[in-house]
């Protein structure tokens, strides 16, 4: 599937805290004066990592899927026996094989048979500083009610911006859906981000500043989108899916693959003649609620084949 290029999405995203949060460093440096828990820095200034981003994401994406569809639609990867990672290392198997075998969630996070079709940045500052502020904890003895650990104190941020950007390659709208729904949750205070989410740390507030969509190979003529070498795929005012340029191929890609635009929206070409569509964040949610339509079909989908197939 990675051996082409059928279009891709750029998703841009702010969060601020709505509280404290706290993503800690990795280790603690040899300064005494410094908190024993800091929050992790690039350049002196606090950041959220992209890693604890896509953790997040697809924890909870695994969550919802499992919720729906069971481990059909997203497998245990921690298990050492039935994760699609497990099931996959057999040698020999075409690519065809392993996206196919591959359980929804892994196939738009990837496993170790099986790159993943959506990149995070670091969220980084934007404009001022981030403000932040040491707090005090102890740990205590569940049986003696007594301190067991500290007292320690840890770095929290409480204000501040920060920006990142999601990038899915080769994506189908039932994922963009799935994707959809996880931020939505993060939005809505039901996801937390980074330590001590039970102890009132972690709420953020997102906002999908803008959704643009491209497609690398095609070119856009008269209204009509048309792959280089192929010829016309679709007219413009509708988003296309990986299943609405491959037909399948052994993929296991969902059928009608295709989406339409909210009112007003229209395709243009970058400086590069490569069409886009550019979402702004007053379109964005009319667009995800369609996606989210999209996952509702594929999960079905997905679910019945699993009843015939037992």
């Amino acid at each position: 599937m990675h051996k082409r290029l059928l279009n891709e999405a750029l998703i841009e995203v702010t969060l601020q805290p709505d509280g404290p949060i706290l993503v800690k460093a990795g280790d603690k440096g040899a300064d005494p004066t410094l908190p024993d828990m800091e929050f992790v820095r690039t350049n002196g200034k606090p950041y959220l990592p992209g890693s604890s981003l896509k953790g997040v994401i697809r924890s909870h994406c695994e969550r919802l899927a499992r919720t729906v569809g069971g481990t059909e639609l997203s497998c245990d990867p921690l298990h050492p026996k039935h994760s699609c990672s497990a099931e996959l290392q057999k040698g020999g198997l075409s690519s065809e094989v392993i996206h196919a075998r591959s359980c929804f969630v892994c196939r738009l996070f990837g496993n170790t048979a099986l790159a993943s079709r959506i990149y995070f940045t670091d969220a980084q500052p934007k404009g001022a500083d981030p403000k932040t502020e040491e707090r005090n904890g102890v740990a205590i003895d569940r049986v003696f009610g007594s301190v067991a650990v500290g007292p320690f104190n840890y770095e929290t941020v409480i204000e501040g911006i920060f920006r990142g950007t999601f990038f899915v390659r080769n994506f189908g709208l039932a994922q963009l859906g799935l994707l959809a729904l996880a931020l939505r949750d993060v939005q809505q205070q039901r996801v937390r981000v980074g330590f001590g989410k039970s102890r009132g740390l972690g709420i953020v507030t997102l906002t999908v500043e803008s959704l643009t969509i491209r497609y690398p190979t095609c070119e856009l003529k008269n209204g009509e989108i048309r792959m280089l070498g192929v010829g016309r795929i679709s007219d413009s005012p509708v988003v296309l899916g990986t299943g609405a340029f491959t037909g399948g191929e052994g993929y296991d890609f969902a059928p009608h693959d295709i989406a339409s635009l909210p009112d007003g929206v229209h395709y243009g070409i970058d400086n590069w003649d490569t069409p886009e569509v550019c979402l702004k964040e007053s379109h964005v949610p009319a667009f995800w609620r369609t996606c989210v339509g999209c996952w509702r079909e594929e999960a079905e989908r997905w679910t019945q084949r699993e009843r015939r197939a037992s």
